[in-house]
């Protein structure tokens, strides 16, 4: 992109990206998105409006399945258990922001007035389940993704997958994971690919967490090896996920 520039005092000033910048429209100055300019026969943005919000938002829901059956608490599990299998966790939300000076606004109210979200990460704590630590070599990922179910909506009525999307999958990478101690919160970096869809679905529909994002096997081990199986504190629990998002115009 290319830069914006007015004379004053003499000089040339750069106008960086912000919201310092109003055009003339209908009687009336408004704070555009961009600005573009014509050259070489092509629109070239010049200026964009930027006013980075970060926002985190506590897991006000979530509940886990294994073994053929949806769990009564809450924790979230991910990674195979022996005899047990594979785990799926779902987390909810929906309710306010717990920071930035905005606790009286949810994430969909945030969206609508900054679309972009420039990055995100969830913030997990182990608890004293599964393997202590992970392993400092695993090579494991975990994954985050949609569930296409609207938040509020039981989580325990169907079959684990039933309502699993793959489309903008976060994939957080083993290097994420290494070393992760029992009695330890652990931010994880979702990646950039498809993540204002993803954050934008999470607003009003469920997210889904595992170490795969299909045939979920119900015993014998499941499909991972044995050093990624973890329980983390979820929606009931002390320490609560968290989803922490910037927000940008």
């Amino acid at each position: 992109m290319g830069t914006l520039k007015v004379r004053n005092g003499g000089s040339w000033v750069t106008i960086s990206n912000g919201t310092a910048f109003k055009v003339r429209n209908g009687g009336s100055w408004v704070n555009p998105s961009k600005v573009k300019i014509r050259n070489g026969g092509a629109w070239v943005d010049v200026w964009a409006k930027s006013d980075p919000l970060t926002l985190a938002f506590t897991c006000n829901a979530s509940q886990g399945w294994r073994n053929n059956a949806w769990r009564t608490d809450t924790k979230v599990r991910f990674g195979s258990f022996l005899d047990f299998g594979d785990n799926l966790t779902v987390l909810e939300f929906s309710a306010d922001s717990t920071t930035g000076g905005h606790t009286s606004t949810s994430l969909q109210e945030a969206l609508a007035v900054r679309s972009s979200v420039t990055s995100a990460t969830l913030t997990l704590y182990r608890g004293t389940g599964g393997t202590n630590p992970i392993s400092g070599s695993t090579s494991e990922t975990l994954l985050v993704g949609q569930h296409n179910k609207a938040n509020g909506t039981s989580m325990s009525s169907y079959n684990a997958g039933s309502y699993v999307q793959t489309t903008n999958m976060q994939t957080v990478a083993a290097s994420n994971l290494q070393s992760w101690a029992q009695s330890a919160s652990k931010v994880l970096t979702l990646p950039s690919s498809g993540l204002t869809d993803f954050i934008t679905h999470v607003s009003t529909k469920q997210m889904w967490v595992s170490e795969k994002s299909s045939s979920w096997i119900a015993s014998e081990g499941g499909t991972s090896s044995s050093d990624i199986y973890s329980v983390c504190d979820g929606s009931a629990d002390t320490n609560k996920p968290v989803l922490t998002v910037t927000l940008d115009y």
